[in-house]
Parts: C-alpha cells; structure tokens; sequence
C-alpha cells in the first residue's frame, strides 16, 4: 500500500508540476477566493491576529491585508506543490539567496552556523535554493507525522539540493555530534511553543508573546553563530532571500537576548510586508502567568 501512495502521490505532483507558472497563478486566484470567500479558512484566527498585531489600523486596512493574505498563501501553496519537480536552477531562480558570503564566512572557518527563519514568503523554495550556496552541509529539523509515505515523500523531495533532515528529536543530538564540522542548522522560530515552562517571553508587537527558546538556547550551548534570514517577495513567483547576523559569539549574549532580537527584525519585516506572513496559526494562544 505505501509504495502505491507513494507512486500516486510522484504522479499527482509531476503532472502538477508540469503547469505553467502562469497558469497556476490564475489557479491560485481561484483557490484564493475559495479560501477567503466560500471557505473562510481560519478567517477568525487570521483576523483576531491582525488585530491584536496593527491595533492602529483601521477595519479598511485590515480587511486589506486579509485579502492580500489569502492571496499570498495560495500562491505559496501552489508554489510549494511545485518544490517537487521544479530544477535546483529553477528553485534558486525565484528564490535566490543574495548575500550568503555571510553564512559562507564562518563555514569557511569550519566552524557551524544556525540559520534562524520563518513562514514569511515562500520558506519551501527557500530550503531548495539555500543548500547550493553553503560551503557546507546545510540540515534542518521536521516535525514527524503518522503516515511515514507522505513525511517520506516530502523529506525526500525537500533533500533533492543538498538539505539534510533530522527529526526535531534528534535535532541536538546531530548538532553535538556535528558541532565542529562547518555545517548549517535551519531552523523557523516563529511557531508557538508546546510548553509554557520552556517559552521565552519577548515583546512581539508591543505584546508578551511565547516563543520558541530552541536557537537562543542552541546557540549558547554550542557557541554558533546566529544568522537571521528574511524571504522577500520581489514579484509574483520572485523571491530574494538576505541574510542579517544576530550574533557572532552567543556567549556575550545574555538569556533570551537572542530570541528577543529575533522577534524584532522578524515584527520589522512582516511591518513591511503583512501580507506574506503565515496569519492562519494562532500567535498568542499562550497568555503569561502574572
């Protein structure tokens, strides 16, 4: 049975994959309508977010920025169907990384980097242009699912320039035992904690926010580097990623600064473009103790 997924699930996106760009966009407006106006996928959790985020804003603009919303994320939904069968050329093309010298520089000492990112702008073409232009191994975490053919499936297709994965599991016991080698951890910190205990509180649009401790706490442990990453969307279908360093030696750093740092350039970027950024996951879910 798994081999018959699996020979379905290559034959759906190969033949998926063989639509024009410019057909899916006109695909993509279509289930942009689908989502907002006939779905009204997770419309209260998108809007509730935006408020709690742009409280100055008026209901015109939010209601704006939802449209744009639903407008990025089909593109991106579609854009990722193609992450399988799209060529590494193609992949670094429309998501090309511009400065990566700067993550080069410390792999060029042998020495390991964490890459800190987020679901702004298309992180899926993002894992497949990056890779290439590392002088180094390049490996990121993922979250293992049930059905073992899909996370299989979508593992490997994710791998196909040179991204290697790890289970979030053993995603420390890699970077132990690979800490002296020059290689790149990836890893996406704009997602809410599973535990309140753990949480790193920072100021996150002028509000307590949970965060995920997991690079704040890596990077002192280990003494890499941190590197900030931002996806911009230039065009439809056109994205340019750049890279921003956070710390050079996270042992002058004290606890939390890291995290806090992030969560600044990251509320900056979505600032400047709100649209891009993945409003459909409850961000504050989590309220502090007093």
């Amino acid at each position: 049975m798994s081999r018959i997924k699996h020979f379905l699930l290559k034959f759906l996106l190969a033949s998926f994959g063989a639509i024009p760009f410019r057909v899916i966009y006109v695909l993509s407006d279509g289930l942009a309508f689908l989502l907002y106006r006939v779905v009204r996928y997770r419309s209260k959790v998108v809007e509730g977010n935006l408020r709690r985020a742009f409280p100055e804003k008026s209901n015109d603009e939010i209601r704006q920025i939802i449209r744009q919303f639903y407008s990025s994320l089909a593109d991106v939904s579609l854009e990722s169907l193609q992450s399988s069968t799209i060529s590494p050329a193609e992949a670094t093309r429309r998501c090309r990384p511009v400065n990566p010298e700067l993550v080069n520089f410390y792999l060029d000492q042998n020495r390991s980097v964490i890459l800190a990112g987020s679901h702004l702008g298309n992180w899926e073409w993002g894992g497949l242009s990056m890779p290439p232009t590392f002088h180094g191994a390049t490996i990121t975490a993922f979250k293992p699912v049930s059905d073992k053919t899909v996370e299989n499936f979508f593992n490997d297709a994710r791998s196909r320039t040179g991204m290697e994965l790890v289970s979030m599991e053993d995603l420390f016991r890699v970077m132990r035992k690979r800490s002296t080698e020059a290689a790149v951890f990836i890893l996406l910190g704009d997602q809410s904690p599973s535990s309140r205990k753990s949480a790193h509180w920072v100021n996150f649009f002028g509000q307590p926010t949970a965060t995920l401790p997991g690079t704040d706490v890596l990077a002192r442990k280990f003494s890499f580097p941190v590197i900030y990453y931002r996806t911009v969307r230039r065009s439809r279908g056109l994205y340019e990623i750049e890279f921003e360093e956070i710390c050079a030696d996270p042992s002058v750093m004290s606890e939390k600064a890291i995290t806090q740092k992030y969560a600044d350039l990251l509320e900056n970027d979505i600032r400047k473009q709100p649209e891009q950024w993945l409003w459909s996951h409850k961000r504050w879910k989590m309220e502090r103790e007093l």
